[in-house]
């Protein structure tokens, strides 16, 4: 899966400086980032287990937003900064 998007505030906020949605910035604020997925049907419930790796932060890291080049599975340092489970109950997507 790819996931892309962000939280913006509605109201101004002092304690989070640029947090605010603006229409003429918001695309250079989009985050990406890609995974796997698996879903477990039992009834009654629905458990689903995410595991995903950023692609492009919403803000920039050594003057670049995008991070593709620096995905490596084989670095446990990587993994322990970028690898992201999320486990979730009764919601399919």
């Amino acid at each position: 899966f790819t996931d892309i998007g962000n939280i913006w505030l509605v109201n101004e906020d002092e304690s989070r400086p640029g947090g605010r949605f603006n229409a003429n910035t918001f695309i250079n604020e989009l985050a990406v980032s890609s995974g796997i997925g698996l879903r477990i049907s039992i009834d009654p419930i629905i458990v689903r287990f995410d595991w995903a790796w950023p692609m492009r932060y919403p803000y920039p890291i050594e003057n670049s937003h995008w991070v593709i080049d620096d995905i490596n599975f084989s670095s446990y340092d990587w993994r322990k900064k970028n690898l992201i489970l999320n486990i979730s109950l009764g919601y399919p997507f």
